[in-house]
């Protein structure tokens, strides 16, 4: 009998594609998250087949650029997969019809990029209308799935409009979520028997936030031996090379940022989000058994009190082993903070699975190699998850 959770991060070079399945009474539950470019459809394709990964309870797009969607928009035209639901933003749902013609305008790079946003909008859109499905957009405190248990930490919808403007610097249309939203959204992530508990509307992003307090110490451990760990590891990158606060593309922050919690584990899934995203987060959102490195390890998305604050065990990247992907300063501040690092160019293949509790075995799989770096750990905890393993 398995029961356990299952990531694998297909090995794409700098695109994006994993795939979380939980092990129930009642079969695999999974859940498809992205889909790289349109080049690595094939390779997605292959993946899937030979995994006999077929039916997926949600696909969902974290956002509308090409190493994310192109090769998603591909595999949800494959009638040989089954989807129940889809996930997408919809940048048209926020920003005029005039205001996206002015933003589009011209050839100057921003222009493009709004074209290329609305391109894979349209086409992903008319994928899922194929299947009879008409995507919902993920945005805080959506729930994705209840096996495994999958909900939208980010963007929260004033934010995600703000984002918006900056991307298109064009208006954005101000809706005000229905009464029942509130109600709605505060009942479906804080009610009985829900793992994840907010405490105000301002984790939803619908009220001023109060600044977050960081308890930047390993969650296993009991607050009477906590002595001075907790000065030692706030601020710990500080002298680092880790930016304290990156520069992130503007639309990287439209990014749908998603968090698993598994027998009391937190796992946190990033798309491309940025710092500024990322410290929307709720504040519960710390000590992470699991990340997955945004961006694919760039020195443009994680800032110094993001990897201090999650402090992952286990962070995965996806990336082409270029000077920038994964970027060395961000591999040695995750290694200072304790994590073992893993990058899909370090292995050929390099797909990465990880994996917790009792799952089928994989004998095509060997364990992972971590990265390397120039820093040492904080602490040499006792981590008890499993490595990833890649094949």
């Amino acid at each position: 009998m398995f029961n356990g959770l299952e990531i694998d991060m297909l090995s794409l070079g700098d695109a994006d594609c994993i795939v979380v399945t939980q092990w129930t009474s009642f079969g695999p539950q999974r859940v498809l998250i992205d889909g790289g470019s349109g080049a690595d459809a094939p390779i997605v394709c292959e993946f899937l087949r030979s995994r006999r990964f077929t039916e997926f309870w949600a696909v969902v797009c974290t956002h509308e650029h090409g190493d994310h969607a192109r090769g998603l928009i591909k595999l949800v035209q494959d009638k040989s997969v089954t989807i129940h639901n889809g996930w997408m933003h919809n940048i048209r749902k926020h920003v005029s019809a005039d205001g996206l013609r002015r933003a589009s305008a011209g050839s100057s790079s921003r222009a493009e990029e709004v074209k290329e946003v609305l391109e894979l909008t349209d086409e992903l859109t008319r994928a899922f209308a194929s299947r009879g499905l008409t995507p919902q957009e993920p945005l805080a405190g959506s729930i994705v799935a209840g096996y495994p248990s999958m909900t939208v930490l980010g963007p929260s919808r004033p934010f995600y409009q703000q984002v918006l403007q900056k991307f298109t610097k064009v208006d954005v249309l101000r809706l005000t979520p229905p009464p029942s939203f509130y109600a709605e959204a505060l009942s479906a992530i804080g009610g009985a028997g829900s793992s994840t508990r907010y405490r105000t509307l301002s984790d939803l992003g619908y009220l001023p936030a109060q600044e977050p307090n960081y308890g930047l110490v390993p969650a296993s451990l009991p607050p009477s031996s906590l002595g001075g760990r907790l000065s030692l590891l706030a601020g710990v990158l500080r002298n680092s090379s880790v930016e304290d606060n990156p520069k992130t593309q503007p639309f990287n922050d439209t990014s749908t940022i998603i968090g698993v919690i598994f027998n009391g584990e937190k796992l946190l899934l990033t798309g491309d989000a940025g710092s500024d995203a990322l410290d929307r987060v709720p504040a519960d959102w710390r000590n992470l058994m699991y990340m997955q490195v945004p961006h694919h390890g760039s020195d443009g998305n994680l800032s110094q009190s993001n990897i201090e604050r999650f402090r992952p065990k286990i962070a995965n990247i996806s990336a082409r082993g270029d000077m920038s992907h994964p970027d060395k300063a961000i591999v040695n501040g995750l290694i200072k903070v304790g994590a073992q690092v893993f990058s899909t160019h370090k292995q050929n293949p390099g797909h990465l699975w990880f994996c917790l509790g009792t799952v089928p075995a994989r004998a095509d799989y060997g364990p992972a190699v971590p990265l390397k770096g120039t820093a040492d750990p904080v602490f040499n905890l006792d981590w008890l998850s499993r490595m990833p393993a890649t094949g």
